[in-house]
């Protein structure tokens, strides 16, 4: 692909799309309907014993909280004279966990699901699920422990690097479909997961969530709902308490929500450890234990009614005879090793390079000063973060992340990052641009190389990890005041910023430009360089707001009955909290005009249209974004993303028509049912805080089946 001044690196074409030869995929496996795959499963259980039974509803695996070596997180035991293979389970839902030193170098540390969300790309989430599960079908595991889909509620949440929803249930829902369609299309079962309102790590083991049912079904549970749309294979429900009951024992949340009005028709197992009960009857299918544990084996479960036994493992072998793991699993754990230690990366490295340049977000540029042009001869990179190592929990602490991975079960280490630096200082050198080191925290040193240059880049970040909460949302190792300390000796200064979620930046009025990634993965420097360069143009947007303070958020709780008494008022949909950079904000290296929208019927139910044209003289990619205002009678506390739309590379001048199908779903509120409204107001913009022009719909008023 010729490049020449600001380009969009990586198209084949003239769209953001990953070129065909960058995949080389086995053909895609098409699942089973449920309704084909329900009988055939009832078959195999009719021909079962009761202990061959009881072995699909426990996990084995583990000694005493220790994984043993070459088994898989997850593991049912085969029934071989029945042609039931094992399950083989595993971490995580961003990767291929490195749960052993000879795994590391094998897999691909992927940017988290959360720079995921910042893509705001079907294609790219599309493309890079089906990677993620070539590499868990190479290395034998038949299942796969993710999507992870929380909509974030807590800023501080330990984990929200790991859920692919940001701050929206309709953003999350998109990507979760494409997420559960790419992995499931090489054969992977996939398990969704953490269900339901697991929305901070403080006191996960026991908080009880108290959610009223507006916020439960049109916040928390839509992205769960668009998975099981989609296909999904499993549920793992959460280690918190819901109403007073353990998620794994709560029959309202399994069974009625969940198995009822959601249709779910796949297994529910725990999350491991999360079992307090014999809760077959509650609806959970299978317990995943790390120690002896008695509420799942024999003795118990013999207790139960054998209809529910029945009901339990048919749901689990029809989602194995539905995604064909009947005949390709791999293997028998431990039998497992050789799979392990494959190395199933294959071209990915370019895959992941694309996802990461996808999901950098430039939230501020005055006065233009990227990307880097002919005019500069000189850059500093400054920060101990732009040297940041990858961290190997095998190790040490188990929870621990770094700049590219969060900590936890969800982490990957890397073998061999590509460090901001590192990415900056290859790409400096085909621009013929000195760059000048200062890869401390060092405020001295930092403004003594500032001066040197005609831009100083600083680097900065903080990770977390699952288990604990963030103890604030400030970027580590005094990383504002170094900020603050290099943009007095600068002539230009530019942050770039590796994050696991929100994070405040008290000294952006004072720096020049502002680009961030949550958690890029390997490819971490070479994204950030090709688009601070102007390879590849800027088309991240943001999945949660960045507040102006902390105080702007909504933050963990040690009561034991945490009450959601905010409602829907999180991220901004809360008209109290005040933006550093809004929802849904990022910057290209040129301007977009939308013409007014315009409504009209539809086969879907309502189109609203609009055109967006680069009035700059940069080609780059829009974002459009449709926020529906629903009517007084919804309760809602702000409009409600509903749409969004890619644009293609736009050429100055150029245009895009964009259309946003908005069906009976998009325009109904919860009011103890669905409840399609009467007329809504169509905000169209670039952002929760940038609607550029409105139109209102009117539709006839039903209740939504």
């Amino acid at each position: 692909v010729k490049k020449s001044g600001i380009g969009i690196g990586g198209q084949c074409s003239g769209t953001m799309r990953f070129c065909a030869s960058l995949l080389v995929a086995p053909a895609a496996y098409t699942p089973l309907s449920w309704d084909e795959a329900y009988p055939q499963a009832a078959k195999l259980v009719a021909q079962m014993t009761m202990e061959e039974k009881y072995g699909m509803m426990s996990g084995i695996g583990w000694t005493n909280y220790v994984l043993n070596k070459w088994w898989y997180v997850g593991n049912l035991p085969a029934v071989e004279r029945l042609g039931i293979p094992s399950v083989n389970m595993q971490d995580a839902a961003g990767g291929f966990r490195t749960y052993w030193d000879e795994i590391i170098g094998t897999v691909t540390c992927w940017p988290s699901l959360l720079s995921m969300a910042a893509t705001w790309d079907v294609n790219t989430m599309h493309e890079f699920s089906v990677a993620l599960g070539q590499e868990f079908a190479g290395k034998g595991a038949n299942t796969i422990l993710g999507p992870s889909i929380n909509v974030h509620r807590v800023a501080r949440n330990g984990r929200n690097f790991e859920y692919l929803s940001g701050e929206d249930p309709f953003l999350g829902g998109k990507l979760a479909e494409q997420y559960v369609a790419g992995v499931q299309s090489q054969g992977v079962m996939t398990v969704m997961k953490h269900f339901v309102f697991n929305n901070q790590e403080t006191n996960r083991d026991s908080e009880d969530s108290l959610v009223e049912d507006q916020a439960a079904w049109e916040l928390y549970y839509p992205p769960f709902q668009a998975a099981v749309d989609a296909g999904v294979s499993g549920t793992m429900c959460s280690y918190n308490q819901e109403d007073g009951d353990y998620s794994c024992s709560n029959n309202r949340r399994l069974n009625e929500d969940l198995k009822g009005k959601m249709g779910f028709r796949g297994f529910v197992q725990s999350d491991w450890g999360a079992t307090h009960a014999t809760s077959v009857t509650s609806g959970l299918d299978m317990d995943m234990p790390m120690v002896n544990d008695p509420l799942f084996q024999p003795a118990a479960l013999s207790k139960v009614p054998k209809k529910a036994i029945d009901e339990a493992v048919t749901r689990t072998l029809a989602a194995m005879v539905r995604m064909g793991v009947m005949n390709s699993t791999k293997c028998t754990p431990p039998a497992c090793n050789d799979y392990f230690v494959k190395d199933v990366r294959g071209n990915h490295a370019a895959v992941a390079l694309q996802a990461a340049k996808e999901g950098v977000v430039l939230l501020q540029n005055e006065g233009g000063v990227l990307p880097i042009g002919a005019g500069v001869v000189s850059i500093a990179v400054i920060g101990s973060a732009a040297v940041a190592q990858a961290y190997n929990p095998a190790h040490g602490a188990w929870d621990q992340g770094d700049y590219y991975s969060g900590g936890g079960s969800g982490h990957v280490t890397a073998s061999d990052p590509v460090s901001p630096l590192a990415g900056l200082k290859a790409r400096a050198k085909t621009a013929g641009v000195k760059v000048v080191e200062s890869a401390t925290d060092d405020i001295d040193a930092a403004q003594e190389a500032a001066a040197q240059a005609d831009i100083a880049i600083v680097v900065a970040g903080t990770t977390s990890g699952e288990s604990q909460d963030r103890l604030n949302l400030v970027l580590d190792n005094n990383a504002d005041q170094l900020i603050a300390g290099v943009a007095t000796a600068a002539k230009k200064t530019v942050v770039l910023t590796m994050i696991p979620g929100a994070v405040v930046m008290p000294w952006r009025a004072r720096v020049d430009a502002i680009a961030t990634l949550f958690l890029g993965g390997q490819e971490t420097g070479t994204a950030f360089a090709a688009v601070v360069f102007g390879d590849h143009g800027p088309t991240g947007r943001l999945p949660v707001m960045l507040p102006e303070t902390e105080a702007n958020t909504v933050e963990p709780s040690w009561d034991g009955q945490v009450t959601y008494s905010e409602g829907m008022k999180t991220s901004y949909r809360n008209p109290n909290f005040k933006a550093a950079f809004p929802f849904g904000h990022g910057l290209a290296y040129t301007n977009f005009s939308f013409s007014a929208p315009a409504a009209a019927s539809c086969a879907k139910g309502v189109c609203v249209t609009t055109t967006i044209t680069n009035t700059g003289a940069a080609p780059g990619v829009a974002v459009p974004q449709a926020y529906v205002e629903f009517p007084k009678e919804a309760n809602h506390p702000a409009p409600l993303l509903k749409g969004f739309k890619k644009t293609k590379v736009l050429q100055p001048g150029a245009s895009e028509k964009v259309t946003f199908e908005l069906g009976d779903r998009e325009l109904s509120y919860w009011d103890k049912d669905w409840v399609k409204a009467g007329s809504a107001v169509v905000h169209v913009g670039a952002s929760s805080k940038d609607f550029r022009g409105k139109v209102t719909v009117t539709t006839a008023e039903v209740v939504v089946v």
